[in-house]
């Protein structure tokens, strides 16, 4: 507590000596993946892994490639940064890492690009340890790694405070999960963690531009929760949320979680389109693939019961324009009330799972929200390149010697 107060306490001398720095103009932006050769914590403190290589796409694609990027319409990068393997390698450790995210922002930068530096810490598991729920206390666990994770937000913003201000955006948490679980926002524990966030950004960066968001996984829920003004005397601040609804659609087929939508892929959008010659093809394809995979026979009747409810659900929603929309219109409403102009507002995530996506429903789903987004003045970014993983996952890049977006892809991102 005492190393906090005196970190708030410089912040806002700093804030109070700074002068404003307008922030980065975004518009349409694009994930660089976290990792293209997802790695485990052993591996990564191995004596022979490459850590010089950091970010790993750094190694894997030329400039050339990535000036197709830019030349395609996108303005910026968010540069999603494994923060926990900067946690793993310690604090002799992490400093060849941020000299790599420092580089790789030099030269995005280089080629045009604004930059977000994103710290996108994921949930732990066993190959993964000191996860997002480590340091801001989820999940039942203890935020045993808050204070080393405030210092090394300062460490980084400290770094990127030297790199051009009209280019250079940090964003020192991604999709923080705190206060699912509070009814009450008097008892929200994430505007307290986000204030301390931004004060040690601010300790070694006054004037660098911020990305902040909500709690509640980053959503437009955790956003409408959170009231800005504590945050209103800090001119260099760009609010975030991510969206990906339906999720029915957006994430159908998604293989690390067991749910019902592991098995229901290929569903139609908008959910008008879901006829009842449709929704029993779908529901028999989906009870195949549990019958395939599924062993345990309770396990198997539930799922079996499960993608029927799912169906049902989904076609009542009316998911389509007039819903995206709509949640878009309570991001704006909050921006309004709370004096934030849109064009400090960035749709920092929305994308569609391609393995378990009906292909038409892929490019609508994305013409909808990113249509939506530039509807209400809002940047957006999407999820995910696919630098080194074409047609992959969630990627958008289709063919990876050029890194060229599929023409229908460009069409639905609204790109030239």
């Amino acid at each position: 507590m005492p190393r906090l107060l005196r970190v708030l306490g410089f912040a806002m001398l700093c804030l109070a000596a700074g002068a404003a720095v307008a922030a980065p103009v975004l518009k349409r932006g694009i994930n660089f993946e976290v990792w293209q050769t997802w790695i485990g914590r052993d591996a990564f403190l191995a004596p022979d892994f490459d850590r010089a290589n950091f970010p790993d796409w750094r190694s894997r694609v030329d400039d050339r490639q990535l000036s197709r990027l830019k030349a395609d319409g996108f303005d910026f990068v968010r540069l999603n940064i494994d923060a926990a393997a900067m946690l793993w390698a310690g604090d002799d450790g992490a400093g060849p890492l941020i000299d790599g995210i420092v580089a790789a922002t030099e030269r995005l930068q280089a080629l045009g690009f604004a930059v977000i530096v994103d710290l996108h810490l994921l949930p732990a598991d066993a190959e993964r340890p000191d996860g997002l729920e480590d340091v801001i206390g989820t999940g039942g666990h203890a935020p045993a790694l808050w204070e080393r994770y405030l210092a090394l937000v300062t460490r980084v913003a400290g770094r990127l405070a030297g790199l051009p201000a009209d280019l250079t955006l940090f964003e020192p948490i991604n999709e923080p999960d705190q206060d699912w679980n509070s009814y009450l926002t008097l008892t929200d524990r994430w505007p307290g963690q986000l204030a301390a966030l931004r004060a040690a950004a601010r300790a070694a960066a006054p004037d660098l531009t911020l990305v902040l968001t909500g709690g509640r996984s980053g959503g437009i829920a955790g956003l409408e929760r959170l009231d800005p003004a504590p945050f209103a005397d800090d001119p260099n601040i760009v609010w975030t949320f991510h969206y990906y609804e339906p999720m029915a659609v957006s994430h159908a087929g998604r293989p690390w979680i067991d749910d019902p939508s592991r098995y229901l892929t290929g569903l139609p959008y908008p959910a008008a389109r879901l006829d009842d010659a449709t929704k029993q093809r779908l529901l028999r394809d989906a009870r195949q693939r549990i019958a395939r995979d599924v062993t345990d026979k309770k396990r198997r009747k539930a799922l079996d019961a499960g993608v029927g409810k799912a169906l049902d659900a989904y076609r009542a929603s009316g998911a389509g324009p007039d819903t995206v929309a709509a949640d878009f219109r309570q991001v704006s409403d909050w921006a309004k009330r709370n004096g934030v102009p849109a064009g400090r507002i960035l749709l920092g995530e929305f994308g569609v799972y391609r393995e378990g996506a009906d292909p038409a429903a892929r490019l609508a789903l994305t013409d909808t929200t990113r249509t939506a987004a530039e509807a209400a003045g809002f940047a957006w970014a999407v999820f995910t390149a696919g630098l080194t993983a074409p047609s992959q996952a969630f990627a958008v890049v289709g063919d990876a010697p050029t890194l060229a977006l599929d023409p229908e892809v460009k069409a639905a991102l609204g790109l030239r």
